[in-house]
């Protein structure tokens, strides 16, 4: 439907802004009417909303929200969508613990939800065809059920053996069941997942280790330090601190139908198809802390595919063989794998030296059961197994913290002149990372307890068992930071990093190299602060943040010259905020960023400005207004963005603009209570985007009026 030419259209539009916690829409605007001045025509937009919210105590709650609109409801400079919606949310708790004698310390709450989105087309999509003309067009209708409970102990138990068994258990259950209906499409879904939750935590308790001897060997300084007072009372604890276990069934089934037609007709009917993953999943965990300063933590998760799968297909034919029994009963193939552990040392040398050594790791076993052919394990037995992908990472990180401020003055006293002069320096943290991963797909070794864990070297990354990954990357980056808290109220932070990394990819049957190094120098913070105690201001703060990036790039290439790219950039955001006796704070910002990226002999650069400015003060009303002179917040807001981006290809000639993008916006608002359970509010703003590179230019002003009403049933006793 086009509509007809106009010489001129005048639009009036009003706006509600609903921001109720349950309210399905955040922003509508509501067409009042449409003031044509040649061939006038009046179709109203209309739109509606309903919520409410009972609560009955501590035992339940309800919550409703009900949201219609109709197809000629539209945003301001948007068409109609010709689709009117409906739109229905119900939700309720229930505690159901309520109901049961309270020696039982159990917690059962229960989880119901609704939801139903009903659309009814004036049109039909894509056509002026109008939907009341055809007999049995499938109307859109979107619906779903959630149920939850979980149960667990909300009250300590007071025997060990409750404690220790009774009380770490939590059981959870759901299920959802949704109906989609399009005008080409039907589909019906039902889950359900049940979950067993184990989770002991206990305090650390340990055995006393006989290191008096070892403490009184020690010179005088070192048995009066923070290493003879860790020695001293070291203990060694054989108990985990925290047991991690958990199983749970999840099942998903959905059938879906598809139609060429969008209304009804006998002789659209094609095969339906069926979607279905049935999945048990276990997790096992542990954290044990043998020595105060040693960690240890490790997690390992197991997914196995219950589903059964046809023999006509030899992948199919393989998973079904594959599947295992537990006590008779079939438990299916495992799916996936994840081994993570981790480890942390941190002795206690001194009180100005802290040393640290982290390392972690993280193993993923993937298989394909429904894709894919499966690989041959061993070409002289012709023995088959499932096709899978193997990645496994170890991070190791090697750090200190120097404390040189406490450190000189341990040794030259507090009171010293060289005391006095560090005592405003920051500790020294340097921190040096090393990160290796690889990747093997379609290999037929089964993975060892070494690779899972990511042991060895870059050798053993490469190659597995006489095979080679598909890809390995190693990281090497080196960190060094500090800072310090000068006189008169300022601070510093500098840091400093150096990154390398590098990219093996297998290419056939060799490896191509990518190398990356990074720095980034000088980073930092300065900020400067001062708080007045009389006068018209409260603080005055100024600040400054300073970025600056280059690095290299060199991909190796097999037949020519590497290929090189290369990155800088650099950014600086001084910032200032002041803050007046009368409740009114003021703050500006500015970000300037350069970056230039050349990649093959191509230059881009971009420049870009950020200014951000905002001013909050609240105030009374007069008593003519309200005579208890209720408090209003008011806010104004300014933003004003400048990026340029231009090509500078083969470094011959001038850097050609590509994109000049400006944008600037104001806003304002206020907002106060009204009532005791009514609050309100006015926000006004005007924007102008300007894409200078495309000679277009677009501005936009908005008014939201919102009013929040909150009812309370203790309220109303």
């Amino acid at each position: 439907m086009n509509p007809p030419n106009l010489a001129a259209v005048q639009e009036v539009s009003g706006g509600i802004f609903r921001v109720a916690q349950n309210v399905t829409t955040t922003e509508s605007e509501l067409w009042i009417d449409d003031i044509r001045l040649a061939q006038p025509v009046s179709q109203t937009g209309k739109a509606a909303s309903v919520d409410a919210k009972l609560t009955a105590s501590d035992v339940a709650s309800v919550t409703m929200a009900y949201v219609r609109q109709n197809g000629q409801f539209r945003q301001i400079n948007q068409d109609p969508s010709y689709l009117g919606t409906n739109v229905l949310q119900m939700a309720g708790n229930l505690r159901l613990d309520r109901f049961l004698p309270t020696s039982l310390g159990l917690a059962v709450p229960v989880t119901v939800s609704y939801a139903r989105t009903a659309v009814d087309p004036e049109l039909l999509t894509g056509t002026d065809i109008r939907g009341s003309a055809l007999t049995g067009l499938r109307k859109p209708d979107n619906r779903s059920t959630t149920v939850s409970m979980s149960i667990r102990r909300d009250q300590p138990g007071k025997h060990w053996l409750t404690k220790g068994l009774v009380d770490p258990l939590t059981a959870t259950a759901s299920l959802t069941q949704g109906h989609a209906l399009t005008e080409l499409s039907d589909i019906t879904s039902s889950t359900y997942a049940v979950n067993l939750a184990y989770l002991l935590t206990s305090r650390r308790k340990g055995i006393r280790l006989p290191l008096g001897g070892l403490v009184k060997a020690l010179p005088k300084f070192m048995r009066e330090g923070e290493l003879g007072k860790s020695l001293a009372r070291a203990d060694l604890s054989l108990a985990p601190t925290r047991v991690r276990l958990a199983s749970g069934l999840n099942r998903d089934e959905a059938n879906s139908s598809a139609f060429r037609f969008p209304v009804a007709r006998s002789d659209d009917v094609l095969p339906p198809t069926l979607a279905l993953t049935q999945l048990w999943r276990n997790t096992a965990g542990l954290t044990w802390q043998p020595l105060g300063m040693l960690n240890l933590s490790g997690d390992l998760t197991s997914t196995r595919d219950l589903r059964v799968y046809p023999d006509s297909s030899p992948i199919g034919r393989l998973a079904y063989a594959e599947r295992r029994f537990l006590l008779g009963v079939p438990v299916g193939v495992e799916r996936d794998r994840s081994v993570i552990t981790a480890l942390s040392l941190t002795p206690g040398l001194a009180s100005w030296l802290r040393p640290r050594f982290l390392s972690s790791s993280s193993f993923v076993l993937s298989r394909t059961l429904s894709s894919r052919e499966p690989v041959r394990a061993d070409e002289d037995s012709g023995a088959f197994i499932l096709p899978q992908t193997l990645n496994n990472s170890r991070t190791t990180e090697l750090g200190t913290s120097v404390d040189l401020c406490r450190g000189l003055r341990l040794l030259s006293g507090d009171s010293s002149f060289l005391g006095k002069a560090v005592a405003r320096v920051r500790p020294l943290d340097l921190s040096t990372r090393l990160t290796r991963s690889s990747t093997f797909d379609l290999n037929a070794f089964d993975p060892g307890v070494s690779y899972q864990l990511g042991l060895g070297g870059l050798g053993d990354f490469l190659q597995q068992e006489g095979e080679a990954a598909r890809g390995v990357s190693e990281l090497r980056a080196a960190t060094i930071a500090s800072g310090a808290d000068l006189p008169y109220g300022i601070t510093f932070t500098p840091s400093h990093a150096l990154t390398r990394t590098t990219r093996l990819q297998r290419v056939g049957d060799v490896f191509v190299e990518t190398e990356t190094n990074q720095r980034e120098w000088p980073v930092g913070t300065v900020r400067w602060s001062r708080t007045f105690r009389g006068g018209p201001f409260t603080i005055l703060a100024l600040g400054t943040a300073v970025r600056r990036r280059e690095g290299t790039s060199i991909q190796g290439n097999q037949g020519g010259l590497p290929a090189l790219t290369s990155i800088k950039s650099s950014s600086i955001s001084p910032d200032v905020q002041l803050g007046l006796r009368n409740g009114l704070n003021l703050t500006l910002g500015l970000t300037a960023l350069n970056q230039d990226n050349l990649s093959n002999g191509s230059e881009t650069q971009l420049d870009q400005n950020d200014l951000t400015g905002a001013a909050n003060y609240a105030f009374r009303l007069p008593r003519s207004i309200s005579r208890a002179r209720k408090p209003v917040r008011s806010s104004l807001t300014y933003l004003h963005t400048k990026a340029r981006t231009c090509l500078h290809q083969g470094g011959v000639g001038d850097c050609v603009l590509i994109s000049d993008v400006r944008r600037q916006e104001v806003r304002g608002g206020l907002d106060t209570d009204l009532l005791q359970t009514l609050s309100g509010g006015l926000q006004v703003g005007y924007s102008v985007n300007d894409a200078r590179h495309l000679s277009r230019r677009t501005s936009q002003i908005s008014i939201i009026a919102s009013f929040q009403l909150s009812l309370f049933a203790g309220d109303y006793r």
